[in-house]
């Protein structure tokens, strides 16, 4: 952390959302001492030596005809031209330019409205940002080429300052930020399962109701996204889970007609769970939580029907068989979520111990019959990749 006079001060700086790192800095020289926030007005830059970022303190004009603000915009790459980055607090994007000693220059950009004859208007990409570098950036013609077809994109830009700075002024840009924009994780989760099936209706009667359990296991590869632009905290995750499931549904009242009549489901699916998970980054435990959305497809879809006689079960192929096996839904759709704590080992791969509950409508669509099932898991996810 660098104050307005003296030398850098060490210590822990606290690695907040975007939007929020634009506007404090919380900062503290010790584990143990008190959190102080610093306000742009309050510092010259601040940065992370883990994740190599670094924060500037500089004046913007957001908007035209606005009086200047300041800020802590992040330092994407730093030269004789340098580049910006700002998350506002309506959570809009900002680039900026800069050259040594000028005012920094917002790259325009975004979808806006044009001219397309006396009465009509159409949404057109707002391109003003290849304007401003080319103005920026005018004494080097190693760049001008790029700026015809330049896509308002973070890395193209970078790699445009990056050319200015090394072809046209002979520095490497320094105090770049390296940390990611996007991640993507890939590994590997398995564990155990419980299916809960209630079932109610034919062929028992419309009074008739019972619940039955299945326990099994789930397996299968997942893949997590986050965007540090957008947040630390944050990230959507989705699996494809191997799951068998068993049900046995009958009667076992001798009193009533139809005692020890059958029906057995055999089912094994494939199953979507698409996550939002919030994770809490604060230490090597961390907790996590998250909420979404299910998908399952069945791969497999056995279903018998028969009596059990001296614990001795028989199938009987038949009328009820056939409509059940003819009613079996081949998808599901639900909602769940879960709780868990993660833990990254210094240098290795990431790992998470999950409990997780779903809901889903059941496998079994027709008049007089109703399903539904609830899931419960226990998770352990293990990162390929670091």
């Amino acid at each position: 952390m660098l104050p307005l006079v003296g030398d850098t001060l060490r210590g822990e700086v606290d690695l907040q959302e975007g939007r929020l790192n634009a506007q404090a800095c919380r900062f503290r020289p010790m584990a143990a001492a008190e959190v102080v926030a610093y306000r742009p007005e309050q510092l010259r830059a601040y940065g992370f030596t883990t994740q190599v970022r670094h924060y500037r303190s500089l004046p913007v004009t957001l908007e035209e005809n606005a009086a200047p603000q300041r800020y802590f915009l992040e330092v994407l790459a730093d030269g004789p031209a340098s580049l910006y980055f700002l998350r506002t607090a309506s959570q809009r994007e900002e680039y900026f330019v800069g050259l040594q000693n000028q005012p920094l220059a917002i790259l325009r950009h975004g979808m806006v409205q044009r001219a397309a004859g006396a009465t009509e208007f159409k949404t057109v990409m707002d391109t003003g940002y290849r304007n401003t570098l080319q103005a920026a950036l005018a004494d080097c013609p190693a760049v001008e080429k790029k700026l015809r077809t330049l896509p308002f994109q973070e890395n193209a830009l970078i790699s445009v300052i990056n050319t200015y700075n090394g072809k046209c002024r002979g520095q490497q840009s320094r105090n770049q930020s390296v940390a990611a924009v996007s991640h993507f994780t890939i590994g590997l989760v398995a564990g155990g399962a419980l299916h809960t099936l209630t079932y109610d209706g034919f062929p028992f009667g419309n009074d008739f109701k019972q619940k039955n359990t299945s326990v099994g296991f789930a397996l299968g590869p997942t893949v997590q996204y986050r965007s540090e632009r957008l947040s630390q905290r944050i990230s959507l995750v989705a699996s494809l889970l191997y799951e068998p499931e068993k049900y046995e549904i009958g009667l076992d009242n001798i009193n009533l007609a139809g005692a020890g009549a059958r029906i057995q489901f055999d089912f094994a699916y494939l199953r979507l769970p698409l996550m939002v998970r919030y994770t809490y980054p604060r230490g090597k435990v961390v907790p996590i939580a998250e909420v979404g959305l299910t998908a399952a497809y069945a791969v497999k879809t056995d279903v018998s029907s028969g009596t059990v006689t001296n614990g001795q079960y028989t199938a009987y192929p038949g009328p009820v068989t056939d409509i059940l096996t003819s009613a079996s839904r081949s998808s599901q759709v639900g909602f769940g979520g879960g709780v868990g704590v993660g833990i990254r080992p210094a240098g290795g791969h990431a790992m998470a111990l999950l409990l997780r509950a779903e809901r889903t409508n059941g496998f079994v669509d027709g008049f007089g019959i109703g399903t539904a099932t609830l899931h419960f898991y226990g998770l352990l996810a293990y990162d390929l990749t670091k």
